[in-house]
């Protein structure tokens, strides 16, 4: 069937609409300039906003009533997502335009680059609600129309913000310059739309229409559409015609936000204990004394401010000479200063003040005055003597117990504490605990921190230095205390030296990997007749290569093809040598343990390499099943070719003297829960008729003169892969050992 173009019309009475619509956002946009000219900060920053939502959407809705103004002989939906996306390009089209004419100057560089960002945010809110149609027709665009009307909505775009910017004086009210403002403004939209309309035609297709999320507009909908913009349109020159009415109350509403600020300080002050202050190095008389200051220290806030003797009398007279020392050093550095000291008020009442000063200097540098506060800490103290009292009680225990503060300085030390760093109790108090012990954390602080203020406990093992320089490894526990408030005020630590304990488990370790090597050495030695003949055999074809070459160069007419062909079997020979001196080699090297990237069937061919010829000496046949796509594991080479050695040698073992068929067969596969799987298979003697598990006990045999480890050191190789090792019968005949590894990936998790 040929295609059918689609013949359109439109319905003149909204494309009237759709262009006083136009006018009207652009009129808006015209008085919203000039508050956004006038606001500052962050008030900018809403009229700026405002006045873009306001004005893109009466953008869009100019766009879809132009678009709804188009009636084609088909039925035709709207993708209401993409729809959106088109009402947020013409909300940012319009803080651009805003954004421009607002500056105090508007050079041409940015009224060009305003311009283009502008016509390009229009033409992209048109051309993404083209997209939104869903019909039964291709539609299909006329690339000249569509530049011009790009081309269109720029130059447009340019002149309306000339205009803007140049009529945008709040002062001019409803006047002909706004108007035409407003006209032109308005004219650019509907231009550029309908050219972009004119480039778009739409044949008829057979395939359906894709109405998922897409809606129907009917006449109510586009009455609603042209009623809801009137309405924000109406409302924001509204608001700007408000804002303007009660720009000279500004500074009585300023004042009483000031006020209110000022009664949530008070009461944030009286919450925290906290009382604010101010005053004059010059006389030393107060010039600022908040109310929660006047309750901390017991001072009536309808008497005059307390003079700075009256201050010196009421702190308490052990602490005199400290608070006066501070203040006098930070007078002679113009400096900030913080002291805690305590003050007696009337009836013996003695409280704890922490307080922290600021220096204020004029011009000239010089110190004219001090702004600071002062905290009432007294809940602090007490429930720090509190915790002190509780930590003396455990002095006689041989736990080292110290307690800090939430800045991690030491505020107490107990005689095992002294006993275990070797510093002294005032040697260590007042110091930052991290810092004295260079403690080694085994994460991060910050998730210990995080850790301890959700749960109030923490455990780990950290790594410290003594006085003397010595690091040991500590098992310490915290515990956080808060107080009446439920503020976290302190930490107590306990610790337990575990460094003989972790030296200890080193050693059961370096002796397990050495025994494991004893083993892996004594196998070696039992296979060596078997390794010189494997040795042997490529060494043997090289020399007989050799001669061979040799005699191809001797002849009257030496043969280079000949020769050649036997050096290069010379060079194969002697690297297949070599390979295998290299396995014998790894597996007698001694080491730390290494994990790495390991693919299992190379390790069962690199055995099979070496232990194939005590194989043959038994008549033994060797079969491999190995699955192509094994998967990697993580793990120590040399251990998993120790495991895959025990395995296969018991399986000889146990065949020597059997009648019958001798087969020895290994197998690798994938298993369940991302790990490999290897099976070891005989025909021999099989299991003997202990329960299986015995067989995996350190010093059992079933051997004349074995040792007992084999499987043992086996299993816990297996095991330290995170891996598993067992044992089973084989049928007919014989036994079966398996292990399983995890993959790389599961390893990762």
């Amino acid at each position: 069937m040929a295609a059918v173009d689609l013949i359109g019309s439109y319905n003149y009475a909204l494309v009237a609409l759709s262009v006083l619509i136009a006018m009207f956002a652009s009129y808006a946009a015209l008085d919203l300039a000039g508050r956004v000219t006038a606001a500052g900060g962050w008030t900018r920053a809403v009229w700026l906003l405002g006045g873009a939502g306001a004005m893109g959407t009466g953008i869009w809705s100019m766009h879809y009533i132009g678009m709804l103004a188009f009636v084609l002989p088909i039925p035709v939906a709207y993708h209401w997502p993409t729809v959106l996306l088109s009402l947020l390009a013409a909300i940012l089209a319009s803080v651009v335009a805003l954004g421009v004419v607002s500056r105090q100057k508007m050079s041409v560089f940015r009224a060009l680059a305003g311009s283009v960002l502008m016509g390009t945010g229009i033409a992209s809110m048109h051309y993404i609600g083209m997209a939104a149609m869903r019909l039964p027709a291709i539609c299909q665009f006329n690339s000249f129309l569509v530049a011009l009307s790009v081309v269109f909505a720029v130059l447009i775009s340019l002149a309306a913000l000339w205009i803007t910017f140049h009529f945008r004086d709040e002062k001019t009210g409803i006047g002909r310059e706004k108007l035409a403002g407003a006209v032109v403004m308005g004219a650019a939209i509907p231009v550029m739309h309908y050219t972009g309309m004119a480039a778009a035609s739409f044949t008829r297709s057979d395939m359906p229409a894709d109405l998922s999320h897409a809606v129907s507009i009917s006449i109510l909908g586009t009455t609603g559409i042209a009623a809801v913009t009137f309405v924000v349109l109406g409302l924001a020159s509204l608001t700007s015609s408000v804002d303007r009415r009660f720009a000279a109350q500004t500074l009585e509403l300023q004042e009483e936000k000031l006020q209110r600020s000022e009664a949530y300080l008070a009461e944030a002050q009286k919450l925290t204990h906290t009382g604010s202050w101010a005053w004059r190095v010059a006389g030393g008389d107060a010039l600022h004394l908040s109310e929660e200051w006047y309750r901390i220290y017991g001072f009536d806030p309808e008497n005059a401010p307390p003079a700075f003797e009256e201050l010196l009398r009421r702190t308490h007279p052990e602490d005199r000479a400290k608070w006066r020392g501070a203040i006098d050093r930070a007078i002679d550095r113009k400096s900030d200063y913080e002291v805690e000291f305590r003050i007696l008020l009337p009836g013996a009442t003695t409280k704890y003040i922490h307080t922290v000063g600021h220096p204020v200097l004029n011009a000239s540098g010089d110190l004219v005055q001090f702004v600071g506060s002062s905290t009432d800490i007294t809940e602090r103290k007490r429930a720090e003597e509190a915790l002190r009292e509780q930590a003396s009680l455990l002095n006689l225990t041989h736990d080292s117990i110290f307690v800090r503060d939430m800045h991690f300085v030491i505020t107490y030390w107990n005689h095992a504490a002294e006993e275990l760093y070797g510093w002294m109790a005032e040697e260590a108090v007042g110091k930052v605990s991290h810092q004295l012990l260079r403690t080694v954390f085994p994460v991060p602080m910050d998730e210990i921190l995080e850790e301890l203020l959700r749960t109030g406990r923490w455990e780990g093992e950290l790594g410290r230095t003594k006085a003397d320089g010595t690091r040991v490894i500590v098992a310490s526990r915290w515990s956080l205390q808060r107080d009446w408030r439920h503020q976290p005020v302190a930490i107590l630590e306990t610790n337990n030296d575990v460094t003989e304990r972790k030296r200890a488990a080193e050693t059961l370790r370096q002796a397990q990997a050495d025994l494991a090597y004893i083993a892996r050495v004594t196998t070696m030695g039992e296979l060596t007749a078997s390794l010189a003949h494997e040795v042997n055999q490529p060494i043997a074809a090289a020399v007989t290569n050799a001669n061979t070459c040799l005699r191809w160069l001797t002849r009257d007419q030496p043969d280079v093809e000949e020769a050649r062909a036997a050096a290069m079997r010379i060079v194969k020979d002697g690297t297949r040598a070599g390979e295998i001196i290299s396995r014998i080699r790894l597996l007698f090297k001694k080491g730390t343990s290494e994990r790495e990237l390991v693919d299992v069937n190379e390790v069962i061919q690199e055995m099979i390499v070496l232990l194939r010829s005590e194989a043959m000496r038994y008549s033994i046949s060797i079969r491999t099943e190995l699955a192509a796509d094994l998967p990697q594991v993580m793990g120590d080479r040399v251990q998993l070719q120790q495991v895959m050695m025990n395995l296969t040698v018991n399986s000889i073992d146990a065949m020597k003297d059997v009648d019958g068929t001798r087969e020895l067969a290994i197998r690798s596969q994938r298993a369940e829960n991302k790990q490999v799987l290897v099976s070891v298979s005989d025909t021999g003697v099989g299991l003997p008729r202990q329960p299986v598990e015995q067989i995996f006990s350190a010093f059992f045999t079933t051997k004349p003169h074995g040792t007992g480890m084999g499987l043992r050191i086996s299993r816990s190789i297996i095991e330290s892969h995170c891996g598993r090792l067992w044992a089973a019968d084989n049928s007919p005949r014989g036994a079966s050992f398996s292990f399983t590894l995890p993959t790389k990936a599961e390893a990762d998790e």
